[in-house]
């Protein structure tokens, strides 16, 4: 009889605690996934932090989070792992009563890019492991990998030439902000810049002088279109690099800055148009639209593209082109752009073996950048 009572008791209780985690396993259990920074480089690493926040009096002996992530986040250092065209994860955690569990999952980002994680899969069990449970979790974490560097000693050489030409052919404009001190009255001074209270203690016109402003800029054209149906991946991931290179070494010198590419932005599906700015959060904003190009969409030739951009050209702006394509368009449109900006220079990225068929460009530059079967794509 004590034997009967007995599995009545346990069968009491499996059914009980199966019932009580069917209805309370998911109550106050909260599962995040997030990137712990928001931007990363290249090659650099990064972390995902995994938090199990349990506020309640119901252990889970087995909880299996699970998400996938783009397979360009290497995370091989971890166990746990599926990499086919993306890559999954699959984690397990015991989460006692009111407990919380981080876990730092160290990860490096292989190719530069706009990553995202949307959703989780979370399974538990109950006490004895026989009922299998299970919830989708919305997920919103993001991660910008930005582009490498460019080769700096490589640059160094056309990037003082074309700051050479920036600075022999700039011209300036009175600033009204930068205040430098006062003068006498000239015959050509504007009535604008008289400083009546200091005229009036000298008896005589004075006038306010200004300091100057440089009205240079430059403007990065990025050509993404491949010249032929071959797989252009490591030189178009090296002319995003160049480009990202040139706008900090500018930017670095006061430079403004503009960049148009036919390649389109993974969230706009729109060509790169970056109007020319040079403030302090500029070279973020360039770093961010570089890392959002995405090379698996159609491009439009170049010259068609950027003739539609013209207009927004204003002042004196110096032309960068930065094209692995010889074709014909991107030819004639560079040089009609050196034709009209003296000193502009094409960077023209090639494997070792291939043939540069353009020679020579007046009033202009053109730097072959030889990329290796080596550089990462």
């Amino acid at each position: 009889m004590e034997i009967l009572y007995f599995i009545i008791g346990a069968a009491c209780v499996f059914l009980l605690q199966r019932l009580l985690y069917q209805k309370y396993w998911n109550k106050r259990l909260s599962v995040s996934v997030r990137f712990s920074q928001h931007a990363i480089t290249e090659q650099e690493e990064g972390e995902l932090l995994e938090t199990i926040c349990n506020q309640k009096w119901l252990p889970l002996p087995m909880l299996r989070v699970k998400f996938e992530a783009d397979r360009h986040l290497d995370f091989q250092q971890e166990g746990n792992l599926s990499v086919t065209d993306r890559c999954y994860k699959n984690d397990i955690f015991t989460a006692m009563m009111w407990q919380k569990i981080t876990r730092r999952l160290k990860f490096v980002g292989r190719r530069r890019g706009f990553y995202t994680i949307q959703q989780l899969a979370v399974d538990s069990t109950d006490l004895f492991m026989e009922k299998h449970l299970g919830m989708d979790c919305p997920c919103d974490t993001w991660l910008y990998v930005y582009p490498g560097q460019a080769d700096a000693r490589r640059l160094l050489i056309p990037f003082r030439k074309m700051m050479g030409d920036i600075l022999t052919r700039t011209y300036t404009y009175e600033d009204p902000f930068e205040f430098q001190g006062i003068r006498p009255y000239q015959p050509f001074d504007s009535m604008r810049d008289v400083n009546w209270k200091a005229s009036a203690r000298t008896g005589e016109l004075r006038t306010n002088v200004h300091g100057h402003t440089v009205r240079q800029e430059v403007c990065l054209l990025l050509n993404l279109k491949p010249e032929s149906m071959m797989e252009y991946r490591q030189l178009q991931e090296e002319s995003i690099r160049i480009v990202n290179s040139l706008a900090g070494m500018f930017l670095a010198q006061g430079i403004p800055v503009g960049i148009y590419s036919n390649a389109k932005d993974l969230l706009s599906q729109k060509e790169l148009v970056l109007p020319s700015g040079g403030d302090r959060q500029h070279l973020n904003r360039v770093r961010e639209n570089l890392s959002r190009l995405d090379l698996s969409l159609e491009m439009e030739d170049f010259g068609d593209f950027f003739e539609c951009c013209k207009a927004r050209q204003q002042g004196q702006t110096l032309y960068v082109l930065v094209s692995a394509s010889q074709r014909d368009d991107v030819t004639q449109l560079y040089a009609a752009l050196a034709g009209q900006s003296p000193g502009s220079q094409w960077i023209l990225p090639l494997h070792p073996w291939m043939e540069q068929k353009i020679q020579a460009v007046k009033n202009s530059a053109i730097v072959r950048w030889e990329v290796g079967q080596n550089a990462s794509g």
